[in-house]
Order: structure tokens, then sequence, then C-alpha cells
């Protein structure tokens, strides 16, 4: 299990402006639902190489607090998505929340992916995918662009729009790029 303050969040209904790194000038708006604390609940690794299926826990982080803050789907590239997280964690940094050490683990990044398609007069939206084991910008960067070419290609193969599938976690593994 995993408490959290989910319910009653510590922050809500905020937004966070940045520089738009697409259009010289020009800034972006990330609107922000909540911001609540919660406990880590631990690390579910799962491998599928070579045909095993093994599954182990990584319970070292366990209790851990974490701030969790939840945003509106209001980027719209990944360059965007990582100029907005560097100005979060400039924000962070500067208000002493956090050193936002993403390789001690300070800050995290699980991203929710799915594209908005125009087909035929229609605005079509593609099944959601929530990424996990995002450990850089960089890896952000890198995971929200393939994602949306494998969920454009997916959709130009099959037709699958959301409300087909329940929402799919996928991991990311930064070495091979998927």
């Amino acid at each position: 299990y995993q408490i959290s303050q989910f319910d009653q969040p510590i922050s809500g209904d905020g937004h966070l402006d940045f520089h738009d790194p697409e259009n010289e000038g020009e800034s972006l708006r990330v609107r922000l639902i909540r911001a609540h604390l919660e406990e880590d609940a631990g690390k579910s690794m799962h491998d599928e190489a070579a045909g095993k299926a093994d599954s182990r826990i990584d319970l070292n982080r366990t209790g851990t607090p974490l701030l969790e803050i939840v945003s509106y789907p209001d980027l719209r590239s990944a360059v965007a998505a990582k100029a907005y997280l560097t100005e979060l964690r400039l924000l962070l940094t500067y208000l002493g929340v956090s050193d936002c050490n993403m390789q001690e683990g300070s800050l995290r990044v699980d991203a929710n992916v799915n594209l908005h398609i125009e087909h035929n007069g229609k605005t079509i939206a593609t099944p959601i995918v929530e990424i996990k084991n995002l450990n850089s910008f960089r890896a952000v960067e890198r995971a929200l662009e393939y994602e949306s070419k494998r969920q454009f290609s997916q959709w130009q193969q099959t037709g699958a729009v959301m409300g087909d599938s329940p929402k799919q976690t996928r991991g990311w593994d930064d070495a091979a790029g998927v």
C-alpha cells in the first residue's frame, strides 16, 4: 500500500509559465492540478528479455517522502516538456524544496502521453501511455519523442483510439532508446 495525501493536496489550481523553446519571445503555461505528499512504495522491475518473465521488487526507497506535482496535459512537444521541467527544477531548488538531483532520485518524472490526430475533419485521441523510469531530462525528451512516434505508427496500423484499451504503463530504457 502507499500512504498518500492525494485527497488533501498541499497546493492546487496553480500554473507555471516558462519560455517557449520553439517560439522565440513567446511563453508557455502549464496548469497545475495539485501538489501532494506521498510515500514511495518501492519499485517494480520486470525482465522480459530472452523469454524470461522475471519480476523483482526493490524496496530500498520504501517510506521515502515524495512531493507529487500533477499537471494538466498542456504540453505539445518533447522539447516543451524538457523546458517545463528545467523551469520547475529551477523553482524547486530556488525555494529549497529539493536539490532535484535526478541521479540520486530526488527528482523523478513519469510522463503521460497520447496524441490528438486530425483525421477526416475529426480529432482522434490515441490511448494514454504512462512512461516510468525517466531519470534525466534527456531521457524525458527521448522517451516522449519515441512514444509519440510509436503511438502514431500504432494508430496507423490498428486505428486504436482512447477508450479502446485501458491506460498502459511502460518503462523506459535510456541506453536502448526504448
